[in-house]
């Protein structure tokens, strides 16, 4: 490795150290533009009602403050309140239905009461999951003034973004070469419409179904259903694994009532979810991502791992955006254009996968 070399690569180590004892702060920084990309697209359409920009700002933000102050003012108190009740209880409701076990112990076959003590275990262990979770999210909100403080930042970085997008888009276009300024308009274009996209998705299936399980759980009569329904609108933004951790509270304090009723919100639980994945899902499946729920799955829990809540709630739009900057960069401008010398300086054709490259030209 000659000298050039040799500072190059600490170069490159001495960034990457840096870039991770930054990593919250560029968390927050991805946070303000994912936002403010999707508020920005809000303040063009009122500006299309001929509206001038400073106007349209100005109310996409007083409507984001009065829903901020408007949650944290009347619901906020009580879902706290709420949800310290569901932690004494969840521990009662939880003993109930060991009670109700041990009692099924007696008119089950031993290898069905195998099979029981297998789920009985996990979904102990997802209970065990979904309140550190949640108990870490509400410490967040109660407890720390490094959330207010983030919380403040972030908008501050949406109001500026807001301001001028502009400006700042032809400032990251700048590293670029200017044979491709152009081409990266087009994949920022991209990562705009996946992160709009996801927004609208998660937004309407978050409220659709804080209202119906809300709706539900208070017909049923089960307790605390601010909090449940908050608790399992939050939760469904987890795909797949989401909605079953959302119905563990309430299905818990069913039991506590009587098992009745505990069958009765398991059933209601399982109508919401074939309602969602049969009639939600292919409504806003235009507007949403397409990413493989294995992939999606795969990354909130890695960036959970790496950067905590905060990683666990950006994944999405990261994931997002690095699927839109792959395919394009990586797939389109890359390997699409690869070409491979062959035999005798030949150029091999481009093939299918699966097969051969047997077809040469000149």
């Amino acid at each position: 490795m000659n000298f050039g070399n040799l500072i190059g690569a600490i170069a490159l180590i001495v960034s990457l150290i840096i870039i991770w004892e930054i990593r919250t702060v560029l968390l927050l920084i991805f946070a303000a533009v994912a936002f403010a990309t999707v508020l920005n697209r809000m303040v063009r359409r009122l500006q299309r009602s001929r509206l001038n920009r400073g106007f349209a700002i100005a109310l996409t933000i007083g409507l984001l403050f009065a829903i901020m102050g408007l949650f944290f003012l009347l619901i906020f108190p009580t879902v706290v309140a709420q949800f310290q009740e569901l932690l004494e209880l969840l521990p009662k409701a939880l003993a109930q239905l060991r009670e109700w076990y041990r009692w099924l112990e007696k008119f089950i076959p031993n290898q069905l009461m195998e099979d029981i003590q297998n789920v009985e275990f996990l979904s102990e262990r997802i209970s065990k999951i979904s309140l550190s979770w949640f108990g870490g999210f509400f410490s967040i909100f109660s407890n720390s003034l490094d959330f207010v403080l983030n919380l403040l930042l972030v908008l501050v970085l949406i109001v500026m973004l807001l301001a001028n997008p502009t400006l700042y888009r032809q400032s990251f276009m700048l590293i670029f070469p200017a044979f491709y300024r152009r081409r990266v308009d087009e994949i920022l274009q991209g990562c705009e419409k996946n992160l709009v996209g996801w927004a609208i998705g998660r937004i309407f299936n978050m409220v659709f179904i804080a209202i119906v399980s809300g709706l539900g759980l208070w017909a049923i009569g089960v307790p605390l259903v601010l909090v449940n329904a908050i608790i399992s609108a939050l939760l469904s933004y987890i795909p797949n694994l989401g909605p079953i951790l959302g119905s563990i509270p309430p299905i818990a304090l069913a039991f506590l009532d009587s098992p009745v009723k505990g069958v009765i919100v398991i059933i209601f639980y399982l109508c919401i979810e074939q309602l969602e994945g049969l009639v939600l899902t292919p409504m806003i499946m235009e507007n949403e991502i397409s990413l493989p729920p294995a992939v999606t799955l795969s990354s909130m829990l890695i960036f959970s791992q790496f950067f905590g809540l905060l990683g666990l709630f950006l994944a999405i739009p990261i994931v997002a955006v690095l699927q839109v900057w792959l395919r394009e960069v990586l797939v389109k401008d890359v390997m699409n254009n690869w070409t491979q010398k062959g035999a005798y300086g030949a150029q091999v054709k481009d093939s299918l996968p699966g097969e051969p490259l047997t077809d040469y030209e000149p």
